[in-house]
């Protein structure tokens, strides 16, 4: 048989296969302030570094957010976008492709909230992938860079709050201008004045309501008559006007942090018509002391029948805790505090405790933690001096201007105090960061010292530090039959956990990086 070949063509070379299909992510980016945005300082690094990561990992980026404004507070707009966008594709959610753990979450609630959607982590720079297959030490590691980050800013936070505290002992109010005053600066010093267009109005608010011839909804009223308004031109309300008549500020003094400070700030009422006022006030059944605060009082609920746990007095002397509908399926009618105390430390800290044989892991991890702490403040550092600098220089150019005759005296004395100002800034800036990294790493070492001997550090606090201690560890915790049953926030959740765990042979290990079945699936 003869076959024909003169149609037969050139011999094809053979087809390459397909590439396999690129995976779906999302890009999230965030820098901390807006200053750190005018910078050109973080926003095109995280993008150019997540951007090589998924082309080397097959990844295709289908939608990108960026963030810039503080992390402290979840709700961040894109944030919440980025949540949004991927719970739609819940049945096959795009991986999450951030630079770093405090890029993408700052707070206990962000992490839940992350958490929950059961996708793919992606920490870029540090090469770690968190998803419901992660093994239980990936897991616990990630928990406690979220909480070592958390802390970080918190301490800023509180560095924040500590320039606050030295101004009021100062004498000065340190935060926003109360009502009927107004914020000013001079020089490296900042104060309030009364303002010009309600100072007045709210002297006769005060005068009014001592005379006994308007309610606080007749003065509400008198405010919308004569024009007064709220800070945003909004009407004050019978409540506004109440904080108002209660603030001693107008008298001389004012209250911050728990505590009352005299007042270098001008006064707009005499101290008499002020205490007239108080006195009428405390008249009224809603101005009267409220009940007694108790320790434990709100931290527990029902385990029969989920009512909240109550708190009262025996013989002005014994505090007794019980079911607020005094449940009839609890034997265990009262049960005094000092029992509730032993029960928490018993029941609640001591399930912290990690066995000496995990004791090195944990010393790892809030190690690596450390160095993540570490590295975020030196950036942070290395941006607030690279401003302080650049200001000097800006003086001393301008200075130089001055002398030469290129600029006029009007215009270097503006300009001068706008950039000392910016290096005051500046230099708190570097204040407050080296304080925060110090304060988180005493931060790590009292989590350490928690978790190897957790039960002796609470026994040893105060019992105000002992409720914030357990306020910070806990989601639930029911008050039943006379014993408690907590259930830990995150991360501690993933330390009991990891401090309880075993193997899945049985085995108490030294090798926590083993599966678990509480994580393995």
């Amino acid at each position: 048989m003869r076959y024909s070949t003169r149609d037969r063509g050139p011999k094809k070379p053979p087809s390459e296969p397909a590439p396999p299909p690129r995976r779906a992510a999302v890009m999230y980016a965030r820098v901390s302030s807006r200053d750190q945005e005018r910078e050109g300082y973080s926003i095109p690094a995280q993008q150019k570094s997540i951007r090589e990561y998924a082309e080397q990992h097959g990844f295709q980026i289908v939608e990108e957010f960026v963030d810039i404004e503080t992390a402290k507070k979840s709700g961040r707009t894109n944030f919440t976008k980025m949540l949004a966008y991927v719970r739609k594709r819940h049945a096959n959610p795009p991986a999450v492709l951030v630079e770093k753990t405090d890029r993408l979450y700052r707070n206990l609630k962000d992490w839940v909230t992350v958490d929950e959607m059961k996708t793919e982590i992606h920490l870029v720079k540090e090469n770690v992938v968190i998803s419901e297959d992660s093994r239980s030490s990936e897991k616990f590691m990630h928990g406690i860079k979220v909480l070592m980050a958390k802390n970080y800013v918190d301490n800023l936070s509180e560095e924040v709050k500590k320039g606050m505290y030295m101004k009021a002992e100062e004498g000065h109010w340190p935060s926003r201008a109360p009502f009927g005053y107004l914020n000013r600066r001079d020089g490296d010093k900042s104060f309030i004045v009364p303002d010009p267009e309600r100072a007045l109005m709210v002297r006769n608010l005060f005068e009014l309501y001592e005379k006994g011839t308007h309610s606080l909804e007749e003065l509400a009223a008198y405010a919308r008559d004569a024009g007064l308004t709220g800070r945003l031109g909004g009407k004050l309300i019978a409540a506004q006007i109440h904080i108002i008549l209660r603030n001693p500020i107008y008298m001389g003094e004012f209250r911050f942090g728990g505590a009352l400070y005299r007042s270098k700030d001008p006064a707009l009422v005499s101290r008499d018509l002020w205490q007239r006022v108080q006195d009428r006030l405390d008249g009224h059944p809603d101005t009267r002391p409220g009940p007694r605060n108790f320790l434990y009082q709100g931290l527990m609920t029902c385990g029969h029948c989920g009512a909240a746990i109550t708190a009262e007095m025996k013989k002005q002397k014994y505090t007794y805790y019980r079911c607020s509908q005094l449940c009839t399926k609890d034997k265990t009618t009262y049960v005094r505090e000092e029992r509730i105390a032993e029960l928490l430390a018993d029941n609640v800290v001591r399930g912290l405790q990690l066995p000496p044989a995990k004791m090195g892991f944990a010393a790892r991890v809030l190690k690596t933690a450390r160095v993540d702490v570490v590295k975020e403040t030196h950036v942070r550092l290395a941006d607030a001096r690279a401003r302080y600098d650049r200001f000097k220089r800006l003086i001393d150019k301008a200075y130089e201007d001055k002398l030469e005759g290129r600029v006029d005296d009007a215009f270097f004395a503006r300009k001068r105090l706008e950039w000392e100002e910016g290096m005051r800034i500046a230099h708190e800036d570097v204040t407050r960061f080296t304080r925060a990294d110090l304060n988180s790493m005493n931060t790590a070492l009292e989590l350490l010292e928690l978790l190897s001997s957790a039960y002796e550090a609470f026994n040893r606090k105060t019992p105000s530090q002992q409720r914030g201690l357990l306020n910070l560890l806990l989601s639930n915790c029911q008050l039943q039959s006379g014993t408690i049953r907590a259930t830990y926030r995150e991360p501690y959740d993933f330390i009991a956990k990891f401090a309880d765990s075993k193997n899945d042979d049985g085995a108490e290990s030294g090798d926590p990086d083993l599966r678990h079945q509480v994580w393995s699936g």
